[in-house]
Order: C-alpha cells, then sequence, then structure tokens
C-alpha cells in the first residue's frame, strides 16, 4: 500500500458495528423464511422486532417504510423467492 493510499484509508471513519437486534431479526426472518415465502412470494420483505413490517417489489421503498414506520435504520430487508428463476443479461 502506497503513502498516499493509506493517507487515503486513514480519513474514513469505522464501520460502526452492527446492532444484535438485526442479527436477531435476521435469524428469525430466516427461521420461518417457509412462512413469509408463502405470504410474500417473491417481494422484499423489512423485518423488525421479529415480525414484517413491510413488503414489495423496491428494496429503497422498503427501506424508507421501514425507517418512517420504526426509527430504526439497521434492519434486515430479505427476498422471500419463491420458485426457481433464471435471469438473462
Amino acid at each position: 500500500m502506497t503513502q498516499k493510499s493509506r493517507k487515503r484509508i486513514e480519513h474514513y471513519p469505522p464501520v460502526p458495528p452492527i446492532p444484535e437486534e438485526y442479527w436477531e431479526d435476521r435469524k428469525w426472518a430466516y427461521d420461518h423464511i417457509d412462512e413469509i415465502v408463502k405470504k410474500y412470494p417473491n417481494l422484499w420483505v423489512g423485518v423488525v422486532d421479529k415480525k414484517v413490517i413491510v413488503a414489495g417489489k423496491m428494496i429503497a421503498e422498503i427501506e424508507r417504510i421501514v425507517q418512517e414506520k420504526t426509527g430504526r435504520k439497521d434492519f434486515p430487508v430479505i427476498l422471500a423467492e419463491r420458485g426457481i428463476h433464471v435471469y438473462k443479461s
């Protein structure tokens, strides 16, 4: 690493730790993924306090709504993917 790149890195603050609630909600979501997929097939879901707050097609919209409703900024957004999808580029 050069002196210039090292100096550039030093100007960035450290990344704060992810709150424990995030990990608990994420675990809950994956523990209940079958139920979530049945109720919200092929939608993104925002999870807070071990419940789905909102579901939709756009991640940005999910994030905005969850933040407005809960005040939390760190929460899992999970794709409730049903079936097999083939994506072409």
